[in-house]
């Protein structure tokens, strides 16, 4: 069963509250979600925990 769009969103803006670490990378995953979509806000923030992991 697929979740429907609304919950996948939902699910999505969790991951960016959960992922990004200050107030302007939240403002450019949730442009990216709104502009480009989903698949592309999740590779935004696969790419935001791999910046991370290379700091630390």
């Amino acid at each position: 069963m697929r979740l429907p769009c609304v919950q996948k969103q939902q699910n999505l803006i969790a991951a960016i509250a959960e992922i990004c670490v200050s107030p302007m990378q939240e403002v450019q995953a949730l442009r990216i979600l709104i502009y480009r979509g989903e698949a592309a806000c999740r590779q935004y923030l696969r790419s935001v925990l791999v910046k991370r992991k290379k700091v630390f």
